[in-house]
């Protein structure tokens, strides 16, 4: 009996082959028993090219015909945003093991939906932050658990990208709609929402206060008339035990690029800069401040400590993960959609209260 992995992607844009994104992280794993079986995309052509540089067996431009396909048995969703749910309702319901990249849905009432699939399902699904299974996120969450930070009461991340960024640029020549879904409040928060909750232990969210910012027309508009995506955000949630979330986020900014969490707690706080980790994985050194730890002690005061931990980027842990539970033939116990869940209830808050120009949006 065959026991390889035979991996299709739908969709060769620019998640799928920029430099250190799924193609390049795939090149990590050192397993040999998955390949990279067959690429799908519906622009005329591209995935023929993508197959021929990466070396895919097959490609296809409808992805219903790879689903016929039976001699694949796993696939990665890498599509905008509104085409997640439909994809991933029909892959799941083929019978394919499926990891979906973030954002997970366009909101909760479709991540709620297709979460029942998931689960009726017998295969594998694995959706949601690639950055929550980085070996250093395992590591706070560990020290967290064990009581070294003693009570965590916030998470907060702060990012920005300058115009001159790739990140940053905007074509000013076509409008970015919000059923583009690439806004900076959905977009990246999905990220840092989702690992918020699992340093925090996924507690229950209560409220939510939110603003943004949009590069065209500045602060003349109402947030209640915008058709476009939002470029900047500041947010806040509040949970049931106390702590809280915050988000300040800027993607159009001319401004130092910076992406930056802190985790705050009553015996120890954590600095982890996420870009100086990433630019370091990329050289295949870790800095001395990518992770920065302050503590303090009865006898010595506070006092700070810079582990040289051998920090991820990329996604490679999240393939790592995904492969090993369809080994195992095991769901996912880590991100299998019922964070996820709660990440689109939140995402879903903050666009409430940004149209709402920011007042709270309670959540219980």
């Amino acid at each position: 009996m065959d026991k390889t992995i035979h991996l299709g992607i739908i969709g060769a844009g620019a998640i799928t082959v920029n430099p250190g994104r799924h193609l390049d992280s795939l090149k990590e794993l050192k397993e040999t028993d998955w390949e990279l079986t067959a690429i799908c995309d519906v622009v005329p052509g591209l995935a023929e090219k993508v197959a021929a540089k990466y070396g895919f067996r097959k490609f296809y431009t409808d992805y219903h015909e790879m689903l016929a396909d039976d001699d694949i048995n796993a696939i990665t969703i890498n599509t905008p945003t509104n085409s997640h749910y439909q994809i991933a309702v029909d892959c799941l319901k083929a019978g394919k093991h499926v990891y979906l990249e973030k954002p997970i849905t366009v909101n909760a009432a479709e991540m709620e939906s297709l979460l029942k699939v998931a689960n009726a399902s017998p295969g594998v699904f694995v959706a949601g932050s690639n950055g929550l299974f980085e070996r250093q996120m395992f590591m706070f969450k560990d020290m967290i658990d064990a009581g070294e930070f003693g009570d965590v009461y916030m998470v907060s991340v702060d990012r920005a990208s300058s115009r001159l960024n790739a990140y940053g640029k905007r074509d000013n020549t076509k409008q970015r709609t919000k059923a583009d879904n690439t806004g900076i409040s959905k977009h990246s928060a999905s990220h840092n929402v989702e690992w918020a909750l699992f340093l925090l232990g996924d507690p229950k969210p209560v409220s939510v206060v939110a603003k943004a910012y949009y590069q065209e027309g500045n602060t003349t508009i109402p947030e209640s008339e915008r058709v476009e995506d939002d470029d900047g955000c500041i947010a806040m949630v509040l949970f049931d035990n106390n702590s809280s979330f915050t988000y300040k986020a800027f993607r159009a900014a001319p401004a130092r690029d910076r992406y930056e969490m802190r985790v705050y707690g009553d015996k120890m706080s954590l600095e982890y800069d996420v870009d100086r980790c990433y630019n370091g994985h990329k050289k295949g050194l870790y800095g001395p401040d990518c992770i920065r730890m302050f503590k303090r002690d009865d006898f010595v005061g506070q006092f700070e400590m810079n582990p040289h931990y051998p920090a991820e980027r990329g996604h490679a842990a999240i393939y790592r993960h995904f492969f090993d539970c369809i080994r195992r033939g095991e769901k996912s116990t880590i991100s299998n959609g019922e964070r996820g869940l709660v990440t689109m209830r939140i995402i879903d808050a903050i666009e409430e209260s940004i149209r709402l120009g920011g007042k709270q949006v309670m959540l219980s």
